[in-house]
């Protein structure tokens, strides 16, 4: 009787397996037609849940093998018309992604020793061509779907696989041909999905990916800083490693492009003061003063740097040489005239008797220059509540101290 059970349980595994592989061989025969591509797909996905058949090479090489020759079918009518209804761009880009991931799922198996222990592929090559012949199409279709606004997963998907298959040990001479710089930008532009698509840890592997692969735009390094920024807050547990990876990408920045974009030098800055390595980030500022001595925020950023260290005379000089050149930025402004004018607050409260040439300092050296300072800031951005609340403070000293 148990003899008899065995049979009929193997029976019945052989014959589930039987009806999964039927599955699989019913997918294969729809293969290039687009309207069955749902009902394709829905054959395979069974086929890869049902353990008889998850482990088969053949599930995934006819699950990618659809998805390819869907979006080859498709390619050819938007040839033809690109206003054909039969086409979908965002599916397009979709069948690239799912072919990719099937054909990946696939090689490893296609591979597996048989019975005998010997390795022999069966649709490897196929594979690895169809991929290959594909690379660009990972790329263009990624912009396809990054302005319909597919950003995440599907536009950083596309990008992602462009940027990985020229170092894929099977890539043909072509792919690997592919220049350091658009690996970079499809990289980039990953990470501008993925962040876009509020998917941080994402963009910030694919922002890392693009600065190692050489990119050239500065503002890769302005979101992977962002993106470092943004996930510290959410998670308080990052922040010390969000700590050392932002200074880290600061100076790259800051070595890479100078100050063409003040970020690097103050993030990097920002770092040291966090550090307390105040003497640091005062000698990265002065040597950068002295190869450009003619750029405000400069001063003003040592001025804040002296002002964290508790040298008031040192922060003090500094903002007032910030606020002399005429190209002065708003914060710089702001920044100054608060200084000069807690300064001299704090000169008109120690001023012991009835001195009056001293008073007459105060207002003129410190009260009245901040404001002056205070209304160019505000002369840029009239709507500045900060600048508002700045010379409401100075007025009201000049109206109630003369």
């Amino acid at each position: 009787m148990k003899k008899i059970l065995s049979i009929a349980l193997c029976l019945s595994a052989v014959g589930a397996m039987n009806a999964q592989k039927a599955s699989v061989d019913q997918a294969a025969k729809l293969s290039g037609k687009i309207d069955k591509l749902p009902e394709a797909r829905e054959l395979i996905k069974q086929a890869t849940e049902n353990a008889e058949t998850f482990q088969d090479v053949r599930t995934y090489y006819v699950g990618g093998k659809l998805e390819f020759d869907a979006f080859d079918e498709a390619y050819k009518k938007r040839a033809l018309n690109p206003d054909d209804p039969a086409v979908n761009t965002v599916e397009m880009g979709n069948q690239l992604i799912n072919g990719y991931n099937y054909f990946l799922k696939a090689l490893p198996l296609d591979s597996l020793p048989n019975e005998k222990g010997q390795i022999k592929p069966k649709h490897s090559k196929e594979m690895i061509s169809k991929i290959n012949g594909h690379h660009s199409d990972y790329y263009n279709y990624g912009g396809e779907l990054f302005n319909k606004k597919h950003y995440y997963p599907e536009a950083y998907n596309a990008f992602m696989i462009y940027g990985s298959l020229p170092s894929q040990t099977w890539a043909d001479k072509s792919v690997k041909a592919v220049p350091d710089s658009m690996v970079a930008l499809a990289y980039h532009y990953a990470g501008i999905g993925a962040f876009s698509g509020n998917a941080v840890p994402e963009a910030i592997v694919a922002f890392e990916k693009a600065r190692k692969a050489g990119i050239t735009d500065p503002q890769n390094y302005v979101y992977e800083i962002a993106s470092w920024q943004n996930l510290a807050l959410r998670d308080s547990t990052l922040e010390n490693k969000a700590k050392a990876e932002i200074k880290n990408i600061a100076l790259q920045g800051y070595n890479t492009f100078g100050i063409s974009n003040p970020l690097f030098i103050n993030n990097l800055v920002n770092s040291m003061l966090q550090d307390k390595n105040y003497e640091e980030a005062l000698a990265t500022i002065s040597k950068q003063i002295a190869a450009t001595p003619d750029k405000a925020f400069l001063y003003g950023l040592r001025g804040y740097v002296n002002d964290r260290k508790g040298d008031d005379t040192a922060s003090l000089a500094d903002y007032r040489k910030a606020a002399e050149f005429e190209d002065a930025d708003i914060e710089t402004l702001k920044n100054a005239s608060k200084k000069i004018y807690t300064a001299g607050t704090a000169i008109w409260n120690n001023i012991e008797g009835n001195q009056p040439e001293k008073r007459q300092e105060v207002k003129k050296d410190y009260f009245e220059a901040a404001k002056a300072i205070a209304e160019r800031a505000q002369a840029i951005n009239s709507s500045d509540p900060d600048i508002s609340y700045i010379l409401d403070n100075i007025n009201y000293a000049l109206e109630t101290y003369f």
